[in-house]
C-alpha cells in the first residue's frame, strides 16, 4: 500500500484522486449526452448550410478605413471607366470626322487632276461682287476644299498648285476666312 505518512506521498495521492474524479464526471457527462441523443430520434436531420463564399469575405473584419479605401477605389474605378467611355466615343467621333475629310480630300485630288475649262473674263470688266447669297455650290465647294487643305498644313503655293487656282485667290480666301 501507499505510505501516506510522508508529506510529497500525500500530494501525489490527492492529485491523483482529483485527476480521477475530474476524469469521472467528464465520463459520466459525456455517457448521459449520448444517452439523450439516442433517446431524441427525429426524423430531422440537421445539414449545416452552405456558407457563402465572396470575394469580400476576408476584408469583412478589416478596419473601417481600409473600407473606405476599398469604397474609395472601386468609385475611381468606376469614374475612370466613364471616362474611358467618353474618350472612346468621342475618338470614335473623330475618327468618323477624319474619314470624312480624307474623303473630301481625295475627292478634291480628283478634281485638281482635271481642273474645268472656263472662260476667261472679259476685258475691262471688274470682278463680280460676291454676296453669301449669291456664293454657287461650286464656289463653296472650292471655299471648302481650300479650308481644308490649309487646316492639313499646306502653304498657299501647295494648295493652289493641288486646287488649280491661282495663288492671289487662294491667299484671298484665306484671308477672308480668317476675318469671319
Amino acid at each position: 500500500m501507499i505510505d501516506l505518512t510522508n508529506g510529497s506521498n500525500l500530494q501525489q495521492f490527492l492529485f491523483l484522486a482529483a485527476l480521477s474524479a475530474m476524469i469521472f464526471i467528464l465520463l459520466r457527462r459525456s455517457h448521459r449526452k449520448l444517452i439523450n441523443r439516442k433517446q431524441d430520434d427525429s426524423p430531422m436531420v440537421r445539414v449545416p448550410r452552405p456558407r457563402k463564399t465572396t470575394a469580400r469575405q476576408g476584408t469583412i473584419d478589416a478596419p473601417p478605413e481600409v473600407l473606405r479605401w476599398e469604397v474609395e477605389m472601386h468609385e475611381t474605378a468606376r469614374d475612370l471607366s466613364a471616362q474611358l467611355d467618353s474618350k472612346m466615343s468621342a475618338l470614335q467621333a473623330l475618327i468618323a470626322d477624319a474619314d470624312r475629310a480624307a474623303a473630301r480630300l481625295e475627292a478634291a485630288q480628283g478634281l485638281s487632276a482635271n481642273p474645268p475649262l472656263c472662260d476667261p473674263p472679259p476685258l475691262g470688266a471688274g470682278p463680280p461682287p460676291v454676296t453669301e447669297a449669291a456664293e454657287s455650290p461650286e464656289t463653296s465647294n472650292r471655299r471648302e476644299e481650300i479650308y481644308t487643305l490649309a487646316d492639313y498644313g499646306l502653304d498657299t503655293v501647295g494648295i493652289a498648285n493641288r486646287t488649280g487656282l491661282p495663288i492671289g485667290e487662294v491667299e484671298l480666301t484665306l484671308s477672308l476666312r480668317d476675318k469671319r
